[in-house]
């Protein structure tokens, strides 16, 4: 097995041996080779040295041993992500925009993290990682990522079958979610009006057509033909609901306006950038990336006073857009099956219903009227 990177702080240390200074004292913690848990060596470093020495000699050879007959030894996450790509990835038939997001993934893991090896990697390695770099959404979507790439390692032997998937037993910090608010109507337009011309084209696409960030940036003129817009959804291009044709006279003077910018582009939301650069996923130079979008529609919702005291984790993020729009039409009388459902490109019309919770406070109807009159007290008591 290849030994771990040394800090330079652990550079003068036996193998497995590490130091952390905490108060003005150093403490010394042996890593088990095999196990990847550390056990505390106490204050003095010759004993320290002489222990680690001695455990080294003992487990060492003995994790290399195992890890030749299993085929593991010298294999690291690299490599496992490379085989991941060429293996798995092309049998899971992947939307091209979901494919683009996934790759990402696998490149920040790549750098971050590919040369440990695979058969060292454990629980705290993962957690440490996954706390030390992501938060909020990040966290949970690396967290799947890491997950599928440790299942996968265990089904082509290059993991302990014994062992349980480490990424897996993580924290799984899936109730963020809760906290972030709905969008009101009145902070649609509050946005709207700190929005650049593009943003607000793009804000009002998205509440009229139901559609989310990826569909609205990489909409183009060509697209939109006798008030007809053609629309394929990225998250579910592979299932009959996701091809949409959605008649929409309505989307024809914010079409006009878009035309109008001076700036020649194929796509509908678009705008001059301060320099012409190459970017990963960006087919023209005014094209947006989903990155750049996020992060622009970010700074104009907080320019909004009616933010001002939100807690950043609460604040309404451009999908609340799809989620207000969803509502709006059932606020107009539209039915869900026939004609939200289907523009949202929903197969489950509870996911639909998902989207129009919250929104606003729903009252019940209810009737109370229990008699108390002395006549009715002498009725109770027979």
């Amino acid at each position: 097995m290849a030994p771990r990177r040394r800090l330079k702080k652990n550079k003068d240390l036996v193998a497995n041996l590490y130091a952390n200074v905490k108060n003005g004292v150093t403490y010394y913690q042996y890593r088990h080779p095999g196990t990847g848990q550390y056990h505390a060596m106490g204050t003095n470093k010759p004993e320290a040295q002489a222990a680690a020495r001695q455990l080294n000699s003992i487990l060492v050879k003995e994790t290399d041993l195992v890890g030749e007959v299993l085929g593991t030894a010298g294999k690291d996450i690299k490599h496992l992500i490379g085989r991941y790509r060429k293996e798995l990835l092309p049998t899971k038939r992947l939307a091209e925009g979901t494919l683009k997001i996934l790759e990402y993934r696998l490149k920040r893991i790549e750098r971050d993290i590919g040369t440990k090896q695979i058969d060292e990697v454990d629980v705290q390695t993962i957690a440490k990682y996954l706390d030390d770099n992501f938060e909020r959404d990040a966290y949970i979507k690396h967290r799947a990522t890491l997950i599928d790439l440790f299942r996968f390692a265990i089904m082509k032997g290059l993991y302990p079958a014994d062992m349980s998937n480490p990424a897996e037993i993580t924290y799984a910090k899936s109730e963020y979610e809760k906290n972030r608010r709905r969008l009101t109507l009145e902070q649609f337009w509050e946005i709207h009006a700190q929005a650049e011309p593009w943003m607000q084209h793009a804000m009002e696409i998205a509440l009229i057509t139901l559609q989310g960030r990826a569909e609205v940036i990489n909409m183009k003129f060509a697209d939109y033909k006798d008030q007809v817009l053609k629309v394929i959804r990225q998250k579910s291009s592979k299932h009959e609901h996701s091809h949409l044709l959605i008649h929409c006279p309505q989307l024809e003077e914010i079409i006009t306006k878009a035309r109008q910018s001076n700036v020649p582009s194929p796509y509908i939301i678009h705008r001059r950038p301060e320099r012409k650069v190459d970017a990963e996923g960006r087919e023209h130079w005014t094209q947006l990336t989903p990155n750049t979008f996020t992060a622009e529609f970010r700074k104009t919702r907080d320019k909004c006073e009616c933010f001002k005291k939100m807690p950043r984790e609460q604040r309404p993020t451009f999908h609340e857009i799809r989620a207000l729009g969803s509502w709006l039409y059932k606020k107009q009388g539209f039915d869900n099956e026939t004609y939200i459902q289907p523009l949202m490109a929903h197969a489950d019309p509870k996911m639909t219903e998902h989207y129009q919770q919250g929104h606003e406070q729903v009252w019940m109807r209810v009737e109370a009227g229990l008699a108390i009159t002395p006549a009715a007290r002498r009725s109770y008591l027979g």
